[in-house]
């Protein structure tokens, strides 16, 4: 499963909510190729945050103005940014309920979307 948060901070590890113990409600669904998209957006944003925290590793002097570290920060950005416009894009299109502090989650199997939210 993977997430995006109707609120301005989606969930740091896209698995949906169970810690946090949000109720589920099935608000919906996406096609395969909808499903996709967010997948890959999804797969990016996990692989770039991987890929920093192994750069942040280094230490800070090697960091200092790396022109890889600079542009895998920007691409995260770019990245976190195209993930809540397509679940906004998305809701929109599909009237998908929103509440405050909540965000949508995807089966990737069913393609079937779900609010959690308190």
């Amino acid at each position: 499963m993977t997430t995006g948060d109707v609120s301005p901070t989606p969930p740091a590890d896209g698995s949906g909510s169970p810690e946090l113990g949000l109720p589920r409600k099935s608000v919906g669904s996406v096609s395969p190729e909808e499903r996709d998209e967010i997948r890959l957006l999804f797969e990016r944003r996990n692989g770039l945050a991987e890929l920093a925290r192994s750069l942040a590793g280094m230490g800070a002097e090697e960091l200092d103005g790396s022109p890889l570290y600079e542009r895998v920060v920007a691409d995260m950005g770019r990245t976190a940014t195209e993930f809540q416009q397509w679940w906004l894009r998305k809701a929109d299109e599909h009237h998908w309920e929103r509440r405050e502090g909540g965000h949508w989650t995807i089966d990737f199997d069913t393609c079937e979307v779900f609010l959690e939210a308190p």
